[in-house]
């Protein structure tokens, strides 16, 4: 699709929905008031209605979150245009926005492509840094990059989760969850005024469940879940002054016994593979594990931040948002999910990851409606400090040197990240907007690796991917700094109050790195360089039919370089992280919602996406220019329903919701040889609240008709390991508020 053609497919749609807009206003009757919820959100750092934010956004309300049981960032990722996930483990979420995917961020060095906030704090490591979703104001789903106020990492997009408040007004609710495998969740809160200034909030959830899968070598569930998770907040508000200050602690735990890791034949390679026939021949099925060890995940997390906001002279508002997170992730599992034989080789993996954030940011923003100039200005600073081991403990059957032996990485990595940035926007008419930002950053990251070969299996190689044998180390320094602009420009135009049509072009980068397990010292010493993106969008938003429908659209056109990947060094004959591709990612998103009447309300989202590598070769030479870039769906759909009635007395009592979503093809790697084929999602739920009653009943399902697919998937000689989402699942909820 050529700019030329998205213009004009925008200009058409706008059109369109001004004739329809004026007609129907002439016949709707007038006194009917039903209308499509508004919702305020804060992805340009202002509070604004989501109408009014010249940016692809999805804004899921705490209200959805909880009638569509969405709990943490799997189930958020099922139900938004352009957004997908893939999640190897517990400690490997690689998230994906319009076809940008984090791959490979297991190194401490590494970072995502999509960035995640929470009130406002960026937390740089996913993984161990893990968030659930719970007594939430709404999380705001960013898409395209946004280099200006949110920094780096945010090349494709960003998931912002914005937490309830401590309120002045005394509440609070508690709902108690039971479900099929054993689930039980409670989750609830209590806020209310301390003191006339300060008021506090409590929030916890704590989630248990027996396991989606069994391990029948050792017995045992895999996929279960044990999380524990807190958050306390202090309120204050100047009675003198504008003046109010934000303390928040949390604090979250989880555990499992492993993700189940399932052997299939990989359809692409010749002949049957050599663990999916022997699963065959033993007659297990697809939640059957075979690990010969005992795996395990265990996560602590704890946070704090304090933010600021002071009037501090007429017209504007300077913010300070502090914030602190030191994260433990400690992970162990068999690599190929089976022992040798049949495998050819049985491989224990461990790994611990300890990161520590403090972070600073101050911005001074323009508070003047009533002037024609909009402005922000501010400066950011963060430093992490991560240390992480991996180990490899291997044997195998075979004679093959590479897959047995033991190796131990450990590195204590030193990251620094600084950002100066401002924006303006002036308004030439009460129609016509513009406004332009910029963003300078400054990267400078360190750090000191070893690897060690504690023991060889003998035949003088350590286990892949370290060249070394028994006793030998090597020991790295390294470092480098990196410095970015990234600008962004857009024009608004509004051709009534209820439409706004939209142009912007928005650069974003994504932090350089090292290698995870580089396989000698002189592959640990050369780094690679960030990736570069440069969107071009065109969108509308409008509410019509007297704000009964809502219906948002977006077409883009994305320029991605540098893409990092694996290249084949001669100098150190190894295999190292370069940048060496491109690719450029076209698309179209809309989102709608029609308040049908008072009872029943439909919504439907979709996205469709031209995502392919431009310029590709891998370091054997393989030329992957033309593919589709992994992990990036074709097309994905979302339909839902929501219809309100009574029966008797109980006026209103009852609230039925159902959702379906569909899914493209995806491939898995950059080869487009296998893939998760399409599949269809339908969760539904009944609730049952009487008039003025403070109880509720929710009876709910999700993946109703047992689909089964991966989210996340790798070739290994002949086999295809597979790790599946979850089975169908059901329960009842039992909320009470008070």
């Amino acid at each position: 699709m050529t700019r030329q053609a998205i213009f004009l497919l925008a200009t058409c749609a706008v059109g369109a929905l001004s004739t329809a807009t004026t007609a129907i206003a002439q016949t709707a009757p007038a006194e009917r008031q039903v209308s499509v919820e508004e919702v305020i959100v804060t992805a340009d750092r202002r509070e604004r209605r989501l109408q009014d934010v010249p940016t692809a956004i999805s804004a899921i309300t705490e209200q959805a979150l909880e009638r569509s049981r969405i709990v943490d960032l799997s189930s958020l990722s099922t139900s938004v245009p352009s957004f997908s996930m893939t999640e190897s483990s517990a400690l490997g979420k690689e998230l994906s926005i319009r076809g940008v995917t984090s791959v490979r961020i297991l190194d401490a060095t590494a970072e995502p492509s999509v960035g995640m906030f929470v009130d406002e704090v960026y937390l740089s490591r996913m993984g161990s840094a893990f968030t659930d979703f719970y007594d939430l104001e709404r999380v705001e789903v960013i898409r395209g990059p946004q280099g200006v106020l949110l920094g780096k990492n945010v090349v494709g997009g960003a998931i912002s989760v914005i937490t309830a408040k401590p309120k002045f007004d005394p509440s609070g609710a508690t709902t108690i969850s039971f479900g099929n495998y054993d689930s039980v969740m409670a989750t609830g809160y209590v806020t209310g005024p301390l003191t006339e200034d300060l008021a506090g909030r409590v929030a916890f959830q704590v989630r248990n469940r027996s396991g989606y899968s069994e391990n029948v070598v050792l017995g045992g569930d895999m996929d279960n879940l044990k999380s524990y998770q807190g958050r306390g907040e202090l309120l204050y508000r100047a009675p003198n002054a504008d003046l109010q200050a934000l303390l928040t602690f949390d604090y979250g735990s989880d555990e499992t016994d492993g993700t189940a890791r399932v052997m299939s034949d990989d359809p692409f390679a010749a002949g049957v593979g050599v663990v999916a026939a022997w699963r065959e021949a033993q007659g297990l099925g697809p939640r059957d594990a075979t690990s010969p060890q005992h795996e395990y995940s265990r996560r602590i997390t704890r946070g704090a931040s304090l933010r600021i906001d002071w009037g501090v002279f007429e017209g504007a508002k300077l913010t300070s948002i502090t914030g602190w997170r030191s994260s433990k992730g400690v992970m162990g599992y068999n690599q190929l999910g089976v022992g040798s034989p049949p495998g050819l080789a049985d491989t224990f993996y461990s790994t611990s990851e300890r990161p520590e954030t403090i972070s600073q940011e101050l911005r001074l923003v323009s508070d003047n409606p009533d002037s024609r100039f909009d402005w922000i200005v501010g400066a950011f600073h963060q430093s992490d400090d991560v240390t992480r081991y991996d180990s490899n403990v291997a044997t195998t059957s075979t004679t093959i040197a590479a897959l047995s032996g033991t190796f131990l990485y450990t590195n204590e990595a030193d990251l620094k990240t600084t950002a100066v940035f401002g924006q303006v926007g002036y308004k030439f008419t009460d129609q016509l907007k513009a406004t332009v930002g910029l963003r300078y950053t400054m990267d400078d990251k360190s750090g000191v690796r070893l690897a060690e070969c504690l023991e060889d299996g003998g035949d003088g190689l350590c286990v892949a991917a370290l060249v070394l044998a028994k006793g030998q180390s090597f020991t790295v320094d390294y470092g480098k700094d990196w410095n970015a602009l990234t600008p962004q420009g857009i024009i608004e135009y509004r051709p009534t109050e209820s439409i706004m049509i939209y142009a912007s072009a928005a650069k974003g980068f994504k932090g350089g790195g090292w290698d995870h397990l580089p396989s000698t010292a002189a592959a640990a010493s050369i780094g690679y360089d960030p990736e570069k993106a440069t969107n071009y969008e065109l969108g509308v938003k409008s509410d019509l039919f007297d704000r009964r429908v809502r219906l948002n659209l977006a077409a883009f056109q994305m320029d991605y370089k540098d893409l990092q990947s694996q290249q084949l060094v001669l100098e150190c004959l190894c295999l190292i992280t370069s940048n060496a591709g491109s690719a450029k990612i076209k698309g179209l998103e809309a989102e709608g919602t029609w308040a049908v009447n008072e009872d029943l309300t439909l919504t439907a989202s979709g996205s469709w996406l031209d995502a392919k590598y431009k310029d590709f070769v891998d370091g054997a030479g393989v030329v992957f220019s033309g593919n589709r870039i992994q992990r990036s769906p074709e097309y994905k759909f979302d339909l839902g329903a929501n219809y309100v009635f009574g029966v008797g007395q109980w006026d209103r009592a009852f609230s039925l919701q159902t959702n379906y979503t569909k899914q493209g093809k995806s491939y898995w790697t950059p080869a487009n040889t296998f893939y998760q084929k399409p599949f269809g999602l339908w969760d539904a739920s009944l609730r049952v609240q009487p008039p003025n009653a403070p109880w509720s009943v929710t009876v709910w399902g999700k993946n109703l008709t047992d689909e089964l697919y991966a989210v996340a998937a790798q070739t290994f000689f002949g086999d295809l390991m597979n790790y599946y989402a979850p089975p169908k699942t059901y329960g009842v909820d039992l909320k009470y508020e008070f």
